[in-house]
Order: C-alpha cells, then structure tokens, then sequence
C-alpha cells in the first residue's frame, strides 16, 4: 500500500534522527589513552641526558616501549624543545603536546607550578611569545630562578589568548603549597590537578564529595629514564590536545 505524504515526512524524520543519532554516538565515543603530560628535556637546567645520543628521536623511542600514547613537553620558562620533538614524532603515533611550565604566585604561597599546554600546531616561537608577555626572561639562567607576579587572574586571561590550557601541578607537597588548591577550586573552577601524591586524592573526596576531578600523577620526568614512571590511562574523544582541553576545563 502506498504511503501518504504524512507517512513518508514521519518516516523521513524517523531515519534522519537515527542517523543524527549514530553520528553523535561516533562523536561522542571515546577511547582510552595513556598519558604524560609533564616530561621534561634538554631545554631543562639538570636535564640528565646521555652523552653522544639525541634526546628528542630517544624520548620518542622510549615512550613507545613504556606504551605512552601522549606526552606534553613542559620545561620550566622554556618552550625551546618543543619544535624538535614535534619533529621527531611527526612518523610516529606517539603525540607531542606543546607546552611549558610556569611558577607563579597565589596568595602567600610564592611556588605555584602550573603546566601550561597548547595545540599540536603551536610552535616554539609561539609559547616564546606567551613567556614573554608574562615577562618571563630570555637569558636562561635567569629564567630558572623566576616566578611570576602577574595576578592569576591575568595569567589565565593572556592564556586563553594563545588557545592553551593549563594545570596545576604538585600543590600537595607542602601545606604551605595545599593551601591554594581551596582557591583554585573555588574561586577559579580548576578541575583537574598533577599530584605529587596519590593518596592525595582522599583530600578532594573529602573536601568535595560532588565535584568530579581529573586528578593525576604525571612523571615529571628529568632524565629518559624517568619518562612514563607516572601516567595517567583516561578516556579521551580524540588522542591530542583538544580532548585534553575537554577534560582539563575549568569550570565556572
């Protein structure tokens, strides 16, 4: 029996939101990824490297044995690694986020390390840019030894500027150091942490039994043997940056 005009708009619109539907399904499914988004290199004063073999292929090398799927390059004030590593992975699944760490200051607490990561596209040139605008330094002695007095507030605004994320790291170390994570909570939205101890985690559960955190223990690796000796395995929509801005996300 043929159908009527009605029937087929009701069939029409009946295939078309099971097709939407597999296509967000698609969209929306994830995989599990292993990750370590804080690895250090060269650019790193103490960076114990090994005589007579190029760190950045050897980081890509290693990373695959210890069954890495992303890393983040992020040496204190310094994006000056970035490119070649980025290059050394560029024939290879691993991926390479670009990125730095920064110390600033929050309140009374004057060692606040943030890692600060940004798209696969950014180049050394670019995080460069962002360093510079937070009146980070050139000379890399001096570089070291800096912090940043910018207000919080500030440094998240001209972060957002260059498209990168950012995420706290080891504020469970001291009490001195614990103190900020209430305000960056609270106050700033952060929901997702780099811990220097596991069983930290127990601190944010009590704290605040609602609130979902990402909380990890990324390696901070200072030498290749170091790199993967802490990762974080999560469920990303995509394997690079941008399902890492998902997750990272603070909220308002």
């Amino acid at each position: 029996m043929a159908r009527t005009k009605k029937e087929n708009s009701e069939a029409g619109l009946s295939s078309a939101a099971g097709l939407a539907g597999q296509i967000e399904k698609t969209r929306t499914r994830s995989k599990s990824y292993v990750l370590d988004l804080r690895v250090k290199s060269p650019a790193s004063l103490g960076y114990l490297g090994v005589e007579g073999l190029d760190s950045a292929p050897a980081i890509v090398r290693l990373a695959k044995v210890k069954g890495l799927d992303v890393i983040a390059i992020t040496d204190l004030f310094s994006a000056d690694f970035v490119d070649r590593m980025v290059s050394a992975a560029k024939d290879s699944p691993l991926k390479v986020i670009p990125g730095c760490s920064i110390r600033c200051r929050i309140g009374s607490c004057d060692d606040v390390v943030m890692t600060c990561l940004f798209e696969e596209s950014v180049t050394t040139e670019r995080i460069n840019e962002f360093l510079k605008a937070l009146g980070v330094p050139a000379d890399v002695a001096a570089r070291a030894h800096h912090l940043v007095v910018k207000p919080l507030a500030e440094i998240l605004a001209l972060l957002d500027s260059f498209g990168g994320v950012i995420i706290p790291s080891r504020l469970d170390k001291t009490p001195t150091q614990k103190m900020i994570i209430k305000d960056l909570v609270e106050n700033y939205g952060f929901r997702a942490f780099d811990l220097a101890y596991a069983d930290s985690t127990e601190y944010f559960k009590k704290t605040w039994p609602k609130t979902q955190f990402h909380l990890f223990t990324f390696s901070d690796a200072n030498a290749l043997a170091q790199i993967g000796s802490r990762t974080a395995k999560v469920k990303l929509a995509s394997p690079g940056f941008q399902g890492i801005r998902e997750m990272v996300a603070r909220r308002a």
